[in-house]
């Protein structure tokens, strides 16, 4: 790390954040405890569902959510801490969900969940169930991509559907039938692209990583953390342009860390340990363009 914190992130995570927020500061590079790889596989082959994909949001006896399972399945690899049976088994989960246009969906009875989770009318705007959702398919490519899923059709289909549901904009809508542009998604699409390929001098990648900038470069304007998640999708900075972005984004991230080691969700006061276990890793990655 090239960045000191001035409060203890990985405290904060270990004590209030799930297994996902825990793996996140672990790949991060954080010092976490020397069991918690032991910890954390028993607990995924405790609560996987006989499907083989984890249950939404890690809540035991929840239907198996495709969002879940594609971020567990990227941090195991990662970490090197899955076995290759976990992996082999979490991958047919993943394309079991893939739709036959190509992109992936979660299940009909997931509704009432997500509905709980981010509510009933802005949960059902950027997170439906039964359709194709863009950001939702660049998780499970970048998963199978780096699980080294063997079918290359299946991973095509998945590449293409982002491809030819890009708008003209550089960002996706959260689903292809829906006329706004969603730049949070850009963030977990561009991963997916490069694990398959399609990185500088594609026009696809080139532009979405141009919206990107500008996106970043308003949230940095705006002082908005929430959205400074997506800093690592445009790791290297590749101009100067790009680099001025990491040089104020890092100082703001650091005079909003609250004192308990964590940071705090738009319109709230606690500090959540999502947030702050993905904030973590962007200073961890970050940093060191900053």
């Amino acid at each position: 790390m090239k960045v000191n914190l001035v409060y203890d992130v990985t405290d904060f995570v270990l004590k209030n954040g799930n297994i996902i927020d825990k793996m996140r500061i672990a790949a991060a590079g954080y010092d976490v405890p020397s069991d918690l790889k032991d910890e954390t596989l028993n607990y995924l082959k405790a609560i996987i569902n006989e499907d083989g994909g984890l249950p939404f949001e890690l809540q035991p006896g929840a239907p198996s959510s495709v969002k879940t399972t594609a971020e567990v399945l990227t941090l195991l690899i990662r970490l090197e801490w899955g076995s290759s049976d976990l992996i082999e088994i979490m991958s047919r989960f993943l394309v079991s969900r893939q739709k036959s246009d190509g992109g992936f969906a979660e299940t009909l009875n997931l509704n009432s969940y997500i509905e709980d989770r981010y509510g009933a009318t802005e949960g059902r705007e950027w997170y439906p169930v039964g359709k194709s959702i863009t950001w939702l398919t660049g998780k499970a490519l970048e998963a199978l991509v780096l699980a080294k899923y063997d079918d290359a059709e299946r991973l095509r289909r998945a590449r293409d559907f982002l491809i030819y549901s890009q708008n003209e904009d550089g960002h996706w809508p959260d689903y292809k039938d829906l006329d706004v542009s969603d730049p949070l998604g850009t963030g977990n699409i561009l991963p997916a692209l490069v694990a398959m390929d399609i990185g500088p001098g594609n026009k696809t990648y080139e532009n979405a990583r141009a919206a990107l900038y500008q996106h970043l470069k308003h949230a940095v304007d705006e002082k908005n953390i929430f959205d400074l998640v997506d800093l690592v999708a445009i790791v290297p900075p590749k101009n100067e342009h790009e680099k001025k972005i990491f040089e104020r984004a890092i100082p703001i991230l650091l005079e909003t860390q609250h004192n308990d080691g964590g940071w705090c969700a738009i319109g709230m006061k606690k500090s959540n340990p999502e947030l702050t276990a993905q904030l973590a890793m962007v200073i961890a990655i970050c940093g060191e363009y900053a």
